[in-house]
């Protein structure tokens, strides 16, 4: 392939630091891309900046502060790691490639990376939204941001845009060896739960097709596992608001159905496909908030957890209407084990698993050798990678 190739690898973002000024700062931008507001700009710009920010800056502070590490931001601390593990990667091989990790909302831009890129001197731009499986939300967010990073540095050479991989043999079977390498046994009764972040119905009847692959995602990681269609079943998480209604079954009501279901010893394994990189949804969510619904449950406690509560209503006070007791299972899940189990998410590394312990997060692929597999095989084609 002739010329300098630059790649872009682009996610959502994070805030610059776990404050409610850099949390304000990150959701201002986030929360008014056309393709996240819920109402016409004009009312939500009102109702974002007089009523929501200093609520939800404060609250989401509160939480990125328990996941954050003394090297910065999880995600961004991937990001440059994946970054490197790529261009390392294709220095060895003697490919003309540069590569740039970037985000839509927060550092570094889009319109950053591009124009490094063109200043590199590459004549050809390749963008890989890391969602797995495409969304009008997320990946083309992505799209979008391209698209204006572009006319701004009037680049003038072709742009390939990767818009999914969610049936890809080598990420397939990279989240299916993540799996068993956290332990997952079916012989042993383990049950898998494959979480996705929800998106609005309205996306899907527009032609979204993210529920379909996310289906084929999880059809193929079982396949690869070989499981039976019974010790396995999908859920989505993270809903954003109430207004409007999200693809569903919702995952809190998912785990308590499979904690009252449960048999006994047996175990339950979350993992998070979509999700290239562990971030709020899962570093924080899953321990935090998941981990202890199921727990309850599990315990025989009443949990109501027939909602998913949404994400701008919620101020991470009480992220389900829960009684006297999930709170008492809450303070269980942040004792030290709890502790421990964070730091490995942060690490991207797998925990050894106790044989009694009932609910086991499998963490995403981070910055793992296997995650630069797996980018290094989807990014082949266009890249002129014969090895991959």
């Amino acid at each position: 392939m002739p010329g300098k190739v630059g790649v872009v690898i682009a996610n959502t973002g994070t805030p610059a630091a776990p404050t409610k000024k850099a949390v304000h700062k990150y959701l201002s931008q986030f929360l008014m891309d056309p393709r996240i507001c819920p109402m016409p700009r004009p009312i939500w710009w009102m109702l974002l900046h007089t009523v929501i920010l200093g609520k939800r800056s404060k609250a989401s502070a509160e939480k990125y502060r328990t996941i954050w590490t003394a090297a910065g931001s999880p995600m961004t601390v991937a990001y440059e790691a994946l970054e490197r593990g790529l261009a390392d990667y294709y220095a060895e091989r003697g490919l003309a490639v540069e590569v740039r990790a970037a985000m839509s909302y927060g550092k570094p831009s889009l319109k950053q990376a591009v124009k490094e890129l063109k200043d590199a001197g590459c004549t050809r731009l390749v963008v890989l939204p890391m969602y797995p499986q495409s969304a009008f939300s997320t990946t083309s967010s992505v799209a979008d941001g391209v698209a204006r990073a572009v006319r701004r540095a009037r680049w003038k050479h072709p742009v390939d845009f990767i818009d999914e991989y969610s049936e890809n043999p080598v990420y397939i079977r990279a989240i299916a060896a993540s799996v068993r390498n956290a332990g997952f046994s079916e012989e042993r009764g383990d049950r898998l739960l494959f979480s996705y972040h929800s998106i609005p119905l309205k996306d899907i009847e527009a032609g979204d097709v993210y529920e379909l692959q996310t289906g084929a995602t999880s059809l193929a990681v079982a396949g690869e596992l070989g499981l039976d269609r019974r010790s396995w079943t999908i859920s989505y998480q993270s809903r954003f608001d109430k207004g409007r209604t999200w693809l569903s079954p919702f995952t809190r009501p998912t785990l308590v159905r499979l904690a009252r279901a449960a048999e006994p010893n047996s175990r339950l394994f979350l993992v998070c496909p979509n999700f290239a990189v562990d971030c709020l949804e899962t570093l924080y969510d899953v321990p935090h908030e998941l981990e202890p619904i199921y727990r309850a449950a599990l315990a025989g406690e009443i949990v109501d957890a027939d909602e998913e509560p949404g994400a701008l209503e919620n101020t991470g006070k009480r992220a389900a209407r829960c009684d006297a007791h999930l709170e008492a299972h809450r303070d269980v899940a942040r004792t030290v084990r709890m502790k421990r189990a964070a730091d490995d998410f942060r690490r991207g590394a797998h925990r050894q698993i106790a044989d009694d312990e009932p609910f086991v997060y499998v963490p995403c692929l981070n910055k793992s050798r296997a995650h630069l597999k797996v980018l290094a095989a989807v990014l082949a084609p266009y890249v002129g990678d014969a090895e991959a």
